[in-house]
């Protein structure tokens, strides 16, 4: 959901890389908006969040990728895997 854009954006902040290379500060930047409605709108990306109630507590993407190989078989590349830095080492 839209809603969920800052949440995500602020967990692909909140470590060492993410801190040189995103920008959390709101209101957002319309580029993320974008990037997120064009990841809605292609059937071959999930982008997913794990919730603990009306916290956003985790996301990843999925693309999926179709192939040649082993007869046209289609794979999943994993990317922008994170946990909310309050929630981490719980297992999730």
């Amino acid at each position: 959901m839209e809603a969920d854009v800052a949440a995500i954006v602020a967990m692909l902040a909140d470590d060492a890389l993410g801190r040189a290379r995103e920008d959390a500060t709101l209101p957002l930047s319309q580029a993320y908006l974008d990037a997120f409605a064009a990841i809605d709108g292609d059937p071959n990306q999930l982008l997913a969040v794990m919730t603990d109630g009306d916290d956003v507590i985790g996301t990843l993407q999925i693309t999926f990728l179709a192939g040649l190989s082993q007869r046209g078989a289609w794979r999943g590349q994993i990317e922008a895997v994170r946990v909310a830095s309050s929630r981490r080492g719980e297992g999730l």
